[in-house]
């Protein structure tokens, strides 16, 4: 759809094109050293705002992580309260997703050094991740080698667990049918989303450590495309004609 607007320079590191990066932005200073950046949000799909905060923290860094980036310099937050909510439950909520963000930026040992705040039907919360590296300090996401493993550094199954609890809430015809084919019980929809939380609000920053220590040639993060869609995107952006086997995977309990 945005193809023909000529988005990117050619001057982004880590992709094939040089355009729009996969996952952060990594651009060469004037001075020497490596730019990378990266923004991201989090839509309310957990119950408590603390942890919807926390969530949004994990997802914004894990973009720098999946570049082997190890310590975030800063981080700019992206805060909208939620204008339909009465004023009591609209400063609480808020307050407890600033909590859970910022708590999460602590346990990274980065920073929130500003951001920018508005009214929205949804309360929604994320940022913008910076850090800036030298040579040898991140990994570029273009390098993939004939040979290399894939690693996953977490497991995957969030996305349907999610979706599994929103039917269960909402005793609608998908949690019906889950039911009647017994593909899914109160018991396991609420271990599978307690798993999945736990996972989305874990920061992924030992696997950014091990990339660089271990020689990684390539990462991304599996988010919103699945592993799919994000195997295809990682094979298509390498200056090498790669291609990702997908055999054994990792996942939630009762998600596969």
């Amino acid at each position: 759809m945005l193809a023909d607007l000529g988005l990117g320079d050619g001057f982004n590191l880590g992709t094939a094109d040089g355009r729009i990066a996969l996952d952060s932005s990594v651009r060469k200073t004037r001075q020497g050293h490596y730019c990378i950046s990266t923004t991201d949000f989090f839509f309310p799909l957990v119950d408590s705002p603390y942890l919807q905060g926390r969530i949004g923290a994990a997802n914004v860094l894990s973009d720098l992580y999946s570049e082997g980036v190890k310590h975030c310099d800063f981080v700019l937050m992206l805060l909208a309260a939620c204008r339909d909510m009465p004023e009591n439950e609209r400063t609480i909520c808020t307050k407890e997703m600033v909590r859970g963000f910022k708590d999460a930026c602590d346990e990274a040992e980065t920073a929130i050094t500003g951001g920018q705040t508005v009214l929205n039907p949804w309360p929604i919360i994320g940022g913008v991740a910076t850090s800036v590296v030298a040579e040898g300090e991140f990994v570029r996401s273009d390098g993939a080698k004939l040979g290399h493993v894939v690693v996953l550094t977490k497991p995957l199954g969030t996305q349907v667990a999610v979706n599994v609890q929103q039917w269960r809430h909402q005793n609608n015809r998908f949690w019906k049918e889950c039911l009647d084919k017994k593909a899914a019980t109160e018991d396991l929809a609420k271990d599978m989303m307690h798993a999945a939380v736990c996972s989305m609000g874990r920061l992924n920053r030992n696997g950014g450590r091990l990339m660089v220590k271990y020689g990684a040639s390539a990462g991304t993060d599996v988010t919103g495309f699945g592993i799919l869609g994000h195997a295809q995107n990682l094979a298509d952006n390498q200056v090498a004609k790669v291609g990702i086997e997908l055999h054994t995977l990792p996942c939630i309990a009762g998600t596969p």
